[in-house]
């Protein structure tokens, strides 16, 4: 089984989280970056993550947070 190293900048928050919400291994936070390994590489993790319904609801949260000013 291949493991692949994975670093996701601090500023994708929401990436990092899908991942280890997904079952990457979580290895540290070093430098800004969010390190993980999956047996998943980085490309397949982005695609599921745009395909996924979590990151539809947090826009619409963002969008929602708007009348709250």
């Amino acid at each position: 089984m291949t493991h692949h190293n994975i670093q996701i900048s601090k500023s994708e928050l929401h990436l990092a989280a899908f991942l280890k919400a997904g079952g990457a291994d979580f290895l540290d936070f070093r430098d800004g970056l969010f390190i993980f390994t999956s047996d998943k590489s980085e490309l397949e993790w982005r695609v599921q993550h745009s395909n996924s319904e979590s990151l539809r609801v947090d826009r619409e949260l963002f969008t929602l947070k708007k009348f709250f000013k």
